[in-house]
């Protein structure tokens, strides 16, 4: 394989299908999916979410990041600079068929600049879609998701806002 610049990559292969089952002390658990990795990967927090959603990309290439993260630790990176071809793992079908206990949510990142995420958020049980800025606005527009499924109405104007 060439530089990973001549590596096709669909625009909607960072199209994120994320299950959350529990939410423990406003910090979501479950599962995600992508039709272009290899079966579902499960998350613990939001965090972790938003770092295995990293890895998946950097592995892709795509959305290319334009940083370089840094960090404490003097070892290298354990990601790999190197971008692998994508191929389709599973169906479009995942996205009509997989639901999360407590919410589902489908990010689509289209850019990865200033060390952050742009994209779009659907939140599927209520059909409502927004476009966040930064990775920072996608957990809060989750965050207030989850409370508004819960119950909380303080937190369900996230709609309003856009």
């Amino acid at each position: 394989m060439a530089a990973s610049s001549s590596i096709f990559r669909p625009s909607n292969s960072t199209r994120t299908l994320v299950c959350v089952n529990k939410v423990i002390a406003h910090d979501p658990t479950g599962t995600f999916f992508n039709p272009y990795m290899n079966g579902e990967r499960k998350f613990t927090g939001i965090i972790n979410l938003i770092d295995q959603m990293d890895a998946f990309f950097d592995q892709q290439g795509f959305p290319q990041a334009f940083n370089q993260y840094r960090s404490f630790q003097k070892t290298s990176s354990n990601r790999s600079n190197q971008a692998e071809e994508v191929v389709e793992q599973m169906g479009e079908e995942m996205f009509e068929i997989k639901r999360g206990e407590k919410a589902t949510f489908v990010i689509q990142v289209q850019f990865r600049q200033n060390s952050t995420w742009q994209g779009t958020i659907t939140w599927t049980e209520q059909k409502k879609i927004q476009h966040f800025r930064s990775t920072l606005e996608m957990i809060k527009l989750m965050d207030s998701a989850l409370a508004a499924a819960q119950g909380n109405q303080e937190f369900a104007d996230w709609m309003e806002q856009g």
